[in-house]
């Protein structure tokens, strides 16, 4: 068994920001019950990702050429 992915999914950016803001929530849940601080580079990524959000991600879309 492989961890490939099969299909692509299309993720709109509210739904992706759910998704990243589910995710963090259960990070930050899970990092309080193991009552242990959180490694160095989780923090150093914390800190990047207002910079990041800034960012324009490059489309994944190809261009239609030659219309429809």
């Amino acid at each position: 068994m492989t961890n490939e992915i099969k299909k692509e999914i299309d993720i709109d950016d509210i739904h992706a920001q759910a998704i990243c803001r589910g995710i963090g929530e259960r990070l930050r849940d899970d990092l309080e019950r193991s009552h242990q601080p959180a490694p160095q580079k989780l923090h150093e990524l914390w800190r990047r990702l207002p910079e990041l959000d800034r960012e324009r991600s490059p489309s994944i879309v190809p261009p239609v050429v030659g219309g429809f």
